[in-house]
Parts: structure tokens; C-alpha cells; sequence
């Protein structure tokens, strides 16, 4: 059965549906490729249709708003298969669901949006970006401190803060006379990313896209910073997650 578009439908989203969650469930519990063929049907109404409604609703009205993010028009929402190839776990399947949101320009930035039972979020930025993309970040930064203390300072004010997961215990080689600067701690992030919960109550809600575009419209400036860089990454993380 053909991929669910999100185009093909007038419906609107009116929140993630009860069914959704309750595959997810029991996918994690039977993680098999038999068990998954049979309910295939399910799981592209209630869980991969309502996540296509919403990235399409989302990336809409942030382009009213000024920011200029699209799905991917082919496929919204991010397959449900792992790629198993490198993986000690060969579970075939993801026990959640994932859809992304990115910019015209380079840089790859996104939205990124996961839904699962136990735990739910949304993210903007750039997640571990290639050895040259994070080279010319902190180039950019150490070369313009103010720049980017303007950026964390616009994502304070929409109550959001940089990740640190992955942060370096040391400074990065060659960047030690900032050891005593406002950018140290910058300087040793390993990804720009800004991230919100989501809770039960909003993924249920048709409100959930005002939710999703209030964050990445708070988000915008990090987003901005990282396109200006003009640097076009060769992983596709979106592909990745």
C-alpha cells in the first residue's frame, strides 16, 4: 500500500489519536515483521496518517509566520524501518514515530518532531553535524562572539536552551585562549540543538500545532545562524534518525 500523503487528504489534524499510541505500544512489544504486515493498515491510519496531517499543518503556518520550512512532498513522515545493517538490535521496526521539517537553504537545520508512549518531543538545530559544518560553526563564533551570544540570548527569551548532550569535557584543539570567554561552553557543544517536551495532553490536541510552531518560531534565530553559514552538509540526519 502506497505511503499515506498528507496532500491527499482535506482532513485537518485534530490530534494524535489514542490508536496511534496504543500501536506503538504493542509494535515495541511485537517487534516482528509477520505481526507488523498484518496491521499495516492500522498503523498507517492511526499512526503514520495523523503525523503527515500534522508536519503539513505545522510547516504551513511557520511559513506564514516567516519561517520557510517544508516536509519532504514525497514522503512526511520518516519510514517506520530501521536500517538493521550496523545495528547489534535487528528489531526491523521503530517504536515510534518521527517526521522532520527543514529549511530551503544549506545547512540542513530542522524541526524534528518524535512521538512515542513514553516519551515525546520536539527539536530545532543541528544535530551532530559533520566534522567541517562544526569546524566552521566555531570558527564563526570565535571570529563573531556576539553574534551567537545574541542567538542564545533570542532563545532564552522564548524559554529554550541549548542541548549539551555530547558536550566535550575540554575545549576543542585550537581553542584554548577562550578557555576564560562567554563562549567556552559554546565552543565545546558537539550539536546546536534547542529541544521541548511534549506532553500527553498536547499530543492529543489539535493545539499541537500551535504548540510545535510556537517552539520553532522561538528556534528561529538558532536555525538562521546555522543556514548563514552556507555550508551543505553530506549526511542527511533526518535519514538517519
Amino acid at each position: 500500500m502506497a505511503r499515506i500523503k498528507a496532500e491527499a487528504s482535506a482532513d485537518v489534524f485534530s490530534g494524535f489519536p489514542q490508536a496511534g499510541m496504543e500501536f506503538l505500544r504493542e509494535l515495541k512489544k511485537n517487534n516482528d515483521r509477520d505481526w507488523f504486515r498484518e496491521r499495516k493498515d492500522s498503523y498507517l491510519e492511526s499512526v503514520e496518517r495523523p503525523m503527515a496531517l500534522l508536519v503539513t499543518e505545522v510547516a504551513a503556518r511557520c511559513r506564514k509566520r516567516g519561517l520557510t520550512i517544508a516536509t519532504n512532498e514525497r514522503n512526511p513522515v520518516m519510514r517506520v524501518y530501521r536500517d538493521i545493517r550496523f545495528s547489534p538490535d535487528k528489531s526491523p521496526f521503530k517504536s515510534h514515530v518521527g517526521a522532520g521539517l527543514r529549511g530551503s537553504r544549506a545547512g540542513r537545520g530542522e524541526i524534528y518532531i518524535h512521538i512515542a508512549p513514553e516519551e515525546a518531543f520536539v527539536a530545532a538545530g543541528f544535530w551532530m553535524p559533520e566534522r567541517a559544518f562544526l569546524r566552521a560553526w566555531r570558527e564563526s563564533m570565535a571570529k563573531e562572539p556576539r553574534t551567537f551570544l545574541r542567538v542564545v540570548k533570542a532563545l532564552a527569551k522564548a524559554e529554550l536552551r541549548l542541548s549539551e548532550e555530547g558536550r566535550l569535557s575540554r575545549l576543542p584543539r585550537g581553542y584554548d585562549s577562550f578557555a576564560d570567554t562567554e563562549i567556552a561552553d559554546l565552543l565545546r557543544l558537539t550539536s546546536y540543538v534547542t529541544t521541548r517536551a511534549l506532553t500527553p495532553k498536547e499530543i492529543r490536541s489539535p493545539e499541537l500545532v500551535d504548540v510545535i510552531c510556537e517552539f520553532a518560531l522561538g528556534a528561529k534565530p538558532l536555525l538562521e545562524y546555522g543556514w548563514g553559514l552556507g555550508y551543505e552538509p553530506k549526511r542527511d540526519i533526518l535519514e538517519e534518525r
